[in-house]
């Protein structure tokens, strides 16, 4: 939890200073593995106070989101722009940049207050206290690790199975929702696997790496999704704005070449992110990666109930104190 919280509070810092859009991305990441912390040691955390740490890490998460989300589609503008040299599709993407931006500069004000008020938030003062505090007490008894390797194995198990129930989705292109809940799926199986990757020693670090890539991958084609969605609409209220504002709808046909262009781009890109998808699942089918991960876990919790138990054989009886 410490590094989580230590990297939410120095992106916070960073917001304000407009360093890098990747730091909103870092801060909602760093959000994100508080919250798995949170739910995976929940039964050993203040019960009084839990509920309010997982509520306000969420709400920052959710903060966020839309401005994570914006800056993604103007970088990518900026990067489609640079690469066109025809004027006739220049204008068009000029103008869906134009009102990006125009909604990012509105959201602007409202970041940099949520980012400042991190610094003080109350319920991260308050986890950052009581993890420091926990790190300095002493067990009083010799420590077993079983219930730990347990807990990881029943986690990991209940995320990998939440992921792998969109399997049956991924070969049909148009079950857009579906793969974007397998994406939000890999990202809680891949923060799940990261708490654990000390305690499997690594074992567990190649399901860990192809995770990131599904999520990736699936994150890359729900963006193409979000454009393939959002451009028609966008056409039909410019065309709407253009009317209004000069009474014919003509000056709108300089601005349709580069909007149609764009929409065609992205879906191109979500035909060529699908295939590569599919065709990197197939691989990681093929070498078991889901069964050697089910393996793992398994075969580790296993052997070390098997060491606790051997352990617990030669250690003297607990001191009655009552």
């Amino acid at each position: 939890m410490l590094p989580g919280l230590e990297a939410l509070r120095k992106k916070a810092h960073n917001i304000q200073h407009r360093q890098d859009i990747e730091d909103i991305h870092d801060l909602r990441v760093a959000s994100r593995r508080i919250r798995t912390c949170l739910d995976i040691f929940s039964d050993s955390l203040p019960s009084k106070k839990t509920k309010i740490w997982v509520r306000d890490i969420r709400e920052i998460t959710k903060s966020y989101g839309q401005v994570r989300d914006l800056d993604v589609q103007i970088d990518l503008l900026n990067q489609i722009y640079k690469s066109v040299d025809d004027s006739n599709l220049q204008s068009g993407l000029r103008r869906v940049r134009l009102r990006l931006k125009q909604k990012r500069r509105v959201k602007d004000a409202n970041t940099q207050k949520i980012s400042r008020g991190l610094m003080e938030n109350t319920s991260l003062l308050e986890m950052d206290s009581w993890a420091k505090a926990i790190l300095e007490i002493e067990p009083e008894v010799p420590q077993t690790h079983g219930p730990l390797f347990q807990l990881g194995y029943e986690h990991v198990q209940n995320r990998l199975d939440e992921f792998l129930f969109y399997e049956v989705f991924i070969f049909d292109p148009t079950r857009v929702e579906e793969l974007h809940q397998m994406r939000i799926a890999a990202k809680r199986l891949r923060y799940a696997l990261e708490v654990f990757s000390l305690l499997y020693k690594g074992k567990s670090d190649f399901a860990l790496e192809i995770t990131r890539q599904t999520q990736q991958f699936l994150g890359e084609i729900h963006d193409a999704d979000v454009w393939i969605s959002y451009l028609p609409a966008f056409m039909e209220k410019e065309q709407q704005r253009v009317l209004d504002f000069y009474g014919y709808k003509s000056p709108f046909n300089r601005l349709k070449p580069g909007i149609e262009f764009l929409l065609e781009n992205r879906r191109q890109e979500r035909l060529r992110l699908y295939d590569e998808f599919l065709e990197a699942w197939k691989n990681w089918k093929l070498k078991e990666t889901w069964l050697n991960l089910r393996k793992v876990i398994f075969l580790t919790n296993l052997e070390e109930q098997q060491r606790d138990a051997a352990v617990s054989s030669v250690l003297p009886p607990a001191e009655d104190k009552s």
